[in-house]
């Protein structure tokens, strides 16, 4: 078994994501270049711990040149040796966790939803009505204008109480009513068929993706309103003055 099996295993993660309703869904995942952004914050948080180590392993040696006690001294290296090791598994977990977390991000699309599922060690997978949807924007900072890439941020109805917010909670992950579609180089598509989806679900009426109704034609409508004022005179008989 692979390392990947083993810490997939281990933790419990799921390969795949479950299905959202509706047809088979479109699959689309974030850009390689999500992954180079992700290494590269990570490793500039490990020349910080780095630094740190070597910070320590100096003053390991000036305390002893100064003449320190020998408690003092070997209380020092055990530190350092501690030190050393925690920042070479931190470095071999954290890139392991990186790369896994690139690699089971999806982003799946259906004609009637949106299934988004990210993370490792917490997994958090939302499905989002398209009839829902209220708002789609594209975001983009300066270095994922740099990588050609950029995040699709999905609305629904419901979210603008505030009574919801992570903030107020202490918690990292995003709102139940917003989804995003992080790191994709195709931010302009995904954007376009969401907004094709929404408008074909709000088409069918009422903003319901069960119910599907023939669109009516202005020759039809004559008709249509006949026959209401029928069913209203029948409806008025049957009660009676």
């Amino acid at each position: 078994m692979s390392w990947r099996g083993i810490v997939l295993g281990a933790m419990r993660v799921p390969p795949n994501p479950t299905q959202p309703p509706g047809s088979p869904p479109r699959v689309f995942r974030a850009a390689p270049n999500f992954f180079k952004l992700r290494l590269l914050q990570f490793f500039l948080t490990q020349l910080l711990a780095v630094f740190g180590v070597f910070w320590a392993i100096w003053f390991a040696s000036l305390a002893s040149k100064m003449g320190a006690p020998p408690a003092v001294v070997w209380v020092l290296r055990v530190v350092e040796i501690f030190g050393i090791v925690a920042v070479g598994l931190h470095f071999i977990f954290g890139w392991m966790l990186v790369y896994l977390d690139y690699e089971l991000r999806w982003y799946l699309l259906s004609d009637r939803a949106i299934r988004i599922r990210e993370g490792i060690i917490t997994v958090r997978e939302k499905t989002m009505a398209l009839a829902n949807i209220q708002n789609i924007t594209i975001k983009q900072g300066p270095l994922q204008r740099l990588l050609g890439i950029a995040d699709v941020e999905v609305k629904t109805a419901g979210g603008g109480s505030g009574v919801g917010d992570p903030r107020k909670r202490g918690v990292v992950e995003d709102p139940m009513h917003i989804g995003y579609f992080r790191g994709v180089g195709n931010a302009e598509e995904i954007r376009d068929l969401v907004r094709e989806g929404v408008r074909r679900q709000r088409d069918t009426g009422l903003g319901d993706p069960d119910d599907v109704h023939a669109p009516v034609g202005e020759d039809d409508l004559p008709a249509a309103v006949a026959e209401l004022l029928g069913q209203a005179r029948a409806l008025r008989a049957a009660v009676g003055p």
